[in-house]
């Protein structure tokens, strides 16, 4: 019977080290137009999908498929802030609002991974909670192609 080949010999110097330092969101830095919001955040889920065609065709026994056009989103839940700062975070993402939103998961510091986009606010919601600290949800949909670049 084979032995079973260790992940870490699969993997080189550079990417076992990537594979185990890991790192918290809590220095993650994210602006939407001129207002930062990682004051506030809580959660922050990109997701990305390509659109695929069908190009089966005759007799061929099986489905195949071709890869068309790209599409993103970005969905967060923040604190609310109280007062006026709530009225001006909240105003930011309004519904329709076009700006870039800029997201650095580990934070600014000189070769950071930095994501930016154009983005389109697409959904938000308040839930308000008796028992809880009052957040808001924003769902911006990608507009273009995202620029994956380092600080």
């Amino acid at each position: 019977m084979p032995m079973p080949l260790a992940v870490d010999a699969l993997l080189t110097q550079e990417e076992t080290a990537m594979a185990t330092d890991g790192f918290v969101g809590k220095n993650a830095y994210i602006k939407f137009g001129n207002t930062e919001l990682q004051t506030y955040f809580r959660t922050l889920n990109k997701a990305e999908e390509i659109d695929l065609v069908e190009q089966t065709s005759g007799s061929d026994a099986d489905k195949s498929w071709l890869a068309t056009v790209r599409s993103g989103t970005y969905d967060g839940e923040f604190i609310m802030p109280s007062g006026t700062a709530g009225t001006a975070v909240f105003g930011a993402v309004a519904l329709g609002t076009s700006a870039t939103l800029e997201v650095g998961p580990e934070g600014t510091a000189s070769g950071k991974p930095k994501h930016s986009v154009t983005a389109i606010v697409r959904s938000r919601g308040e839930p308000l909670t008796y028992n809880d600290v009052t957040t808001f949800s924003v769902g911006w949909q990608f507009n273009g192609a995202m620029s994956n670049t380092a600080y």
